[in-house]
């Protein structure tokens, strides 16, 4: 476990790496600590896999590829901030509007909604079953509710079959988006709780560039271009957060004020 800034305990930043045969996830997250130390002035925990027993380290596959994800629920006691912000590494931090969520959160708000620069990404984890949140990102203040919360995603993880069937989900494989929805859910009287008021940008295609211009995020994919306002956004090309071409772009965000 890596603390950047540990003397201030009070509201910070937690964020997995947890490396594959084919990622280096804590590269990926230096540069994504990086950014929100450079944005939000906050302290950052990040959390390997050398943090927990690797008996804690579960394995999924993506079109071929090896994925662990380390149990989340551990979250909640890990974190060693009174007010925390639960981020994927691949979430590139380049605004300070989660601040404002942890401003006016009570107990705890998840990513609700979620596009990509062609269409909405937002689905149901199976025809009769529940929509399901995005754990990309996770404010949340230690209180019994949001114990109760990641006490609940720990249960599902380990009764995952179970709550599979009960929840009609389609994909055998286990996700953090579902156990955290169908907790959400729960403790919430069997609906939805409020979510992170706007809608997270997911780049889901091969990137090879992204530039910042006149407050524009350039987005430079295989097949296409696009211009954003700057904002955060969820990067999935882990081959381009592993390149020299991503960490040129910190580079360039840092060093502006």
């Amino acid at each position: 476990m890596t603390n950047l800034n540990a003397s201030v305990k009070s509201r910070g930043v937690v964020v997995f790496a947890l490396n594959t045969p084919t990622v280096d996830y804590e590269r990926i997250a230096e540069q994504a600590s990086r950014l929100i130390q450079h944005t939000l002035n906050l302290p950052v925990t990040v959390i390997t896999e050398t943090t927990n027993n690797q008996d804690n380290v579960r394995t999924g596959y993506l079109a071929g590829t090896a994925w662990y994800n380390l149990d989340r629920y551990h979250a909640y006691e890990l974190s060693p901030y009174d007010e925390t912000l639960l981020l994927d590494s691949d979430y590139l931090i380049l605004d300070d509007s989660l601040l404002k969520i942890l401003d006016t959160v009570d107990d705890y708000r998840i990513v609700t909604n979620n596009q990509s620069p062609r269409q909405s990404l937002d689905g149901n984890m199976g025809v009769l079953s529940l929509n399901y949140v995005w754990a990309t990102a996770i404010a949340f203040k230690k209180t019994p509710k949001t114990k109760k919360l990641f006490d609940l995603v720990g249960r599902v993880q380990r009764n995952y079959e179970y709550y599979r069937k009960l929840y009609h989900i389609r994909e055998r494989n286990f996700r953090n988006d579902y156990a955290f929805a169908i907790a959400d859910n729960i403790i919430n009287g069997y609906a939805p709780s409020q979510g992170i008021p706007w809608t997270m940008l997911t780049l889901d295609k091969s990137v090879k560039k992204l530039e910042i211009k006149n407050n524009n995020i350039i987005v430079r994919e295989q097949e296409s271009a696009h211009v954003i306002p700057k904002q955060s956004i969820h990067v999935m090309d882990k081959e381009y957060l592993q390149s020299a071409s991503y960490i040129e772009f910190v580079d360039v965000i840092c060093q502006t004020k």
